[in-house]
């Protein structure tokens, strides 16, 4: 009679596991959900002020780069016919044409900095978030500050695209460059635009925008419109990645070692650690509700993980006392 209330015990705690994790799972399918819930577990709702400060006042929670760059990255900036009177901006876009003048194959390397700039160059493959991955490594080796910003089509989800922002102490501003569709903005005037100067005429005057290409070849979009098109739907979900430390993260040998299994089990390894990018969210009144829907998600899937935990700790237990249970009774 003992016997039985053990298995059944066991079975309810089973059933209790195999339902949440199922239930886990269609939250993570397809691939671009994954994402959706590996953001809601690293994102805060920003402020305004979370994204007019200059490098000059970094936010003490931001992870900065402060590492010396890798060899590989010294050794193609060296490479680079950098003038020293040129501008920060002049010296980005030099490294941008470099690694542009070669053909793409497309496809995802999602993997560490050094060896994403390799497989760039070599193979000519690489999505938006590679390209701005290896740049923020280009930028600090440049000395450049830099910052990563995204942007989501769907719920924050990973149906989105990725882009840099860097400072030029001449112009002494911020300047977006997209350099994985191979473009900045200026206004009619001629000047770079930030993120946020590009959004704002996005919404309210795109006349005044103007399309400036890297590359005419590698230019991502059909044509101006289309592009205009592409960032004025993304606008909205907007955020900030609260991070360029991307050597000090790959450095990490708790990340290099899950790294070696998958890129999943190094973001989640990096969650746990408390050391994965965070991202902050534009507050925009157009994604008021997806960003309720964000924070609603992440408390589910970290009451999944916790009933989890408990459930588990219940089966170790069940299974304890019938070992015991089975020693007393010979």
């Amino acid at each position: 009679m003992i016997k039985k209330r053990y298995f059944l015990q066991l079975g309810l705690v089973t059933l209790g596991i195999v339902i949440s994790c199922v239930y886990l799972l269609t939250l993570i399918t397809p691939s671009e959900e994954a994402a959706r819930i590996r953001n809601s577990l690293v994102h805060q709702p920003g402020k305004l002020d979370d994204f007019s400060w200059s490098p000059s006042a970094f936010p003490a929670d931001f992870k900065v780069e402060t590492q010396t760059p890798p060899p590989y990255f010294q050794q193609f900036i060296d490479a680079l016919p950098i003038d020293s009177s040129m501008s920060q901006m002049d010296k980005f876009l030099l490294a941008a044409q470099k690694i542009l003048d070669r053909d793409r194959s497309g496809g995802p390397i999602q993997s560490n900095t050094v060896d994403a700039l390799k497989k760039i160059q070599d193979e000519g493959i690489g999505w938006c978030s590679d390209y701005t991955q290896v740049f923020n490594g280009i930028a600090h080796a440049l000395n450049i500050p830099v910052r990563e910003w995204g942007m989501s089509f769907d719920r924050y989800n990973g149906n989105g695209h990725a882009f840099n922002e860097i400072y030029d102490q001449q112009l002494g501003k911020w300047i977006f460059i997209d350099t994985y569709n191979a473009f900045y903005v200026t206004n009619r005037k001629g000047e770079p635009l930030s993120v946020l100067e590009f959004r704002q005429l996005l919404g309210t005057d795109r006349s005044q925008l103007v399309i400036q290409k890297i590359s005419q070849a590698r230019f991502g979009f059909q044509n101006d419109t289309v592009a205009l098109d592409y960032y004025q739907r993304g606008m909205p979900q907007l955020f900030l990645i609260w991070a360029n430390d991307v050597f000090s993260y790959d450095a990490n040998p708790l990340i290099q070692f899950a790294g070696s299994f998958s890129r999943m089990a190094e973001q989640i390894t990096g969650i746990i650690l408390g050391i994965n990018q965070e991202i902050r969210l534009y507050p925009d009144p157009d994604s008021v509700q997806q960003q309720k829907d964000l924070l609603s998600l992440k408390y589910t899937v970290i009451f999944i993980i916790v009933l989890n935990a408990i459930l588990g700790s219940f089966f170790l237990l069940i299974l304890f006392r019938m070992f015991n249970n089975r020693v007393s009774h010979g």
